[in-house]
């Protein structure tokens, strides 16, 4: 099958998918608001001609009547109100307004006290979601209930909306549930789809009940329908149940939990589970279940187990947990999307507990208990760090991967002596180190390291700045079975060291008047700075070897700078006259190289390093550009070339590029492109490539459609190893439809939303 054909074919299922998934529409249910005591509300009458009707015990009123109670007014041409009922019948132009919502038909029989009665040819408008829900006769069931025979629902305005909603036994709970029989999707004049039931929410609030499903299709896992159920267990505890059914590969189940203790107490549990019908033994019929750059896939039980907790203790401590198992190296790159995908869990993480889960590519996950305190210049911190090797618990094999069972960390932040000219600064730790399975040259052991810098810094006739420092630091090891290099089988080994830093810098700047529309001042620095660092070279070949603190280097080296900022200046005048003046950093560089003095004792020919060059410019919301730039004075080449940008204008057109060049490592280009058809269409292309192998890495195409009551969202997306499309419709106040990849969905307002039980 060609490209053009699979694409063509996932296309015409996905729309057949996306209409056929309406009578999957809900959404959950909330308990209407409470209002005051109806019965002790006092209700006036006003008109031009207001009488009595003796005999009926009404009054009548006639030419602009008005009628109002609490958060309720009736207007209309005529009116009948029975004082002693509460029963209104209204006539001519009728406007019934009950809070932010309203009501305007031909005429109405209510009860103003309970809210029921009888709409004739009216329309109900709900401010909230601006919705409109029109019928010929529809009966207002209770304050915040209706129902109607026929009727249609739209969030458009006008005699002819964008869509609507129409129907037979149409019945609307505000803050709850809304659903109709026979339910037509009209776009404009056209019927478009229908459903022989409909559920749709007319809620913001959290509460139990089905969220919005995502439906999708892709060569790897076929036609794909997830659905989610939120449970409001209480104020501060919540789950997420979710049914994700694959016709390709089976049903996978998930459970999320999550929980608030007190204001610095929270946490979220997270666990997914699939029996895939599909493995990978290694033969080209099961070429499409296996991923290049992970190993070979033969179990079927699958699934993916992550946590996050933070718990305040006594004293002014602190706990955080973060636990992440998965049942092999494909999982991960299986389910980057989708509602319990890496990409939308981690986004979760990141916002609600500001740390992350290890990217989906990674084989050795990390799990990590840490307790800590802070204080105004110091920070203590105790961890237990266990790194899971994916690859080597699926085969069995020895698991010699390095764990940190504990470690405890004091660090103190540079301070000032008393009141003396000197500062200093201390990093100490103390780590214990262990391996599930040793050899002959890894081992296991305790590692004691002691840390502390002294500074002096100085000032030269206001203009220089003059800073030494000296470190020193003592690190202790005690290992088992440990035999160095020299046959020495002692256990306890010691290193002592010393180095030295001094750096002195100098500041020039000037202010520019530029008095346009850009800035009014531009304020330029230039800090040229020289530094120099010494450490003395030290004999550590018979030490044990964990990290890189294990093994550090020889270093002489006289490194300067060139730093370079650019800060501009505007004043505006408040409403009140009052002066308020912002400054903003638009454009930054800074070049550096470092001279190495160890390498001119030993005569070595390349004394210099690589030039370095970072920098960025954001002038306006329509102009951006960083790099960072590496040349080498003796190859005469660039060893890493990194550099992008992003241009916009003020159609919404706009257009990213990044080129990434690292000479030992890859070569890569990812572009995006965005073009504003209409103030409404936006079209967009994005390609990945990886030039080293003239290889594209992700393509992904689509358009986006905005309009007042609705957005359409086509996405298709190709890699390697699948090629799936999605379709996303979005009308608002009643919820969306489809699933599948878009554009950007983590910056979706709206993700959380749809994820957490609100609309």
């Amino acid at each position: 099958m060609t490209s053009f054909s699979r694409w063509g074919y996932l296309l015409a299922h996905a729309a057949v998918t996306f209409f056929y998934c309406l009578i999957f529409l809900q959404a959950s249910v909330l308990a209407a608001p409470q209002s005051e005591n109806p019965k002790e509300i006092p209700w006036h009458i006003s008109a031009h001609s207001v009488t009595f009707d003796d005999k009926r015990d009404l009054y009548i009123a006639e030419k602009e009547a008005v009628i109002t109670g609490g958060k309720t007014r009736l207007e209309a041409d005529y009116v009948e109100f029975s004082n002693k009922t509460k029963d209104a019948f209204a006539q001519g132009n009728v406007i019934l307004i009950s809070g932010e919502d309203s009501i305007s038909c031909d005429a109405m029989n209510i009860n103003l006290e309970t809210e029921i009665g009888t709409i004739n040819k009216g329309t109900i408008f709900i401010q909230k979601d601006n919705y409109y829900i029109n019928g010929e006769n529809i009966r207002k069931t209770g304050e915040f209930t209706y129902s109607a025979e026929k009727g249609t629902i739209t969030s458009c305005s006008g005699d002819s909306p964008d869509w609507k909603i129409s129907g037979r036994d149409v019945n609307v709970t505000i803050e709850g549930y809304g659903s109709a029989r026979d339910a037509v999707l009209w776009a404009k004049e056209i019927p478009a789809a229908y459903t022989p039931y409909l559920m749709f929410p007319v809620k913001t609030k959290r509460q139990t009940g089905f969220l919005i499903p995502e439906v999708s299709t892709s060569k790897r896992k076929g036609y794909q329908y997830e659905q989610p159920f939120f449970i409001a267990i209480s104020e501060n505890t919540d789950a997420t149940i979710y049914t994700d059914y694959m016709s390709d590969r089976g049903t996978k189940t998930g459970a999320e939990y999550r929980y608030i203790l007190d204001n610095r107490s929270k946490g979220a549990i997270f666990f997914d589970y699939l029996k895939d019908s599909k493995i990978n033994d290694g033969t080209a019929a099961t070429e499409n279940y296996s991923f290049s750059t992970t190993s070979q896939r033969t179990n079927t039980d699958r699934y993916w187990f992550r946590m996050k907790h933070n718990q305040e203790l006594p004293n002014g401590f602190s706990a955080n947990l973060d636990l992440d198992v998965v049942s092999d190296t494909d999982y991960l790159h299986e389910f980057q999307d989708g509602l319990t995908g890496h990409r939308q869990t981690r986004a979760y993480l990141e916002s609600e507990f500001g740390r992350s889960l290890d990217e989906y590519d990674q084989t050795i996950r990390r799990n990590r208990l840490n307790v800590n305190k802070s204080w105004s210049t110091s920070i203590l911190n105790m961890d237990a760090l266990w790194y899971d090797n994916v690859d080597l618990r699926r085969q069995g094999a020895d698991d010699t991967t390095l764990q940190t069972l504990p470690a405890i960390q004091f660090d103190a932040f540079r301070q000032q002596f008393s009141d003396s000219q000197f500062y200093y600064s201390l990093d100490s730790e103390h780590r214990s180190f262990y391996r599930q399975d040793t050899t002959a040259t890894l081992v296991k052991g305790q590692r004691t390291d002691f840390y502390p810098r002294v500074y002096l810094p100085m000032r030269f006739n206001k203009i220089f700045y003059f800073e030494p420092s000296l470190g020193a630091r003592e690190t202790l090891w005690y290992t088992d079975d440990f035999i160095s290099k020299n046959r020495n089988s002692d256990n306890f080994r010691a290193r002592h060291m010393a180095d030295f830093g001094a750096e002195i810098s100098t500041k020039i700047f000037r202010t520019f008047s530029t008095d346009n529309s850009f800035a009014e001042k531009v304020n330029h620095e230039i800090i040229p700075k020289l530094q120099y660092s010494l450490v003395p070279n030290v004999h550590q070949n018979d030490l044990p070897l964990f990290d890189s603190l294990d093994r550090i280097a020889e270093q002489n080296l006289i490194t300067w700078s060139l730093t370079n900022y650019f800060i501009s200046r505007q004043t505006f005048l408040t409403p009140q006259g009052k002066e308020i003046r912002t400054y903003r950093d638009f454009a930054y560089a800074q070049l550096s190289q470092s001279y190495d003095i160890k390498k001119q004792k030993e005569n070595n020919d390349k004394l210099f390093s690589d030039i370095l060059l970072t920098g960025s410019l954001d002038l306006n919301e329509f102009i951006a550009v960083n790099a960072d730039f590496s040349w080498s004075p003796y190859d005469n080449e660039y060893k890493i070339f990194n550099i992008g940008s992003t241009l916009k204008d003020k159609r919404g057109d706009a257009l990213d590029v990044e080129y990434r060049y690292n000479k030992d490592l890859l070569e890569s280009i990812y572009s995006e492109i965005d073009i504003a058809l209409t103030d409404k269409l936006i079209a967009y292309y994005s390609v990945e490539k990886n030039l080293r192998d003239d290889r594209t890495v992700q393509t992904q195409a689509g358009f986006i459609l905005t309009k007042d009551c609705w957005s359409f969202d086509l996405a298709a997306t190709e890699t390697k190893n699948d090629l799936s499309v999605g379709i996303l419709v979005s009308l608002h106040g009643i919820g969306e439809l489809g699933g599948g990849p878009r554009k950007d969905l983590i910056s979706d307002p709206n993700y959380r939303n749809r994820r957490f039980g609100y609309r």
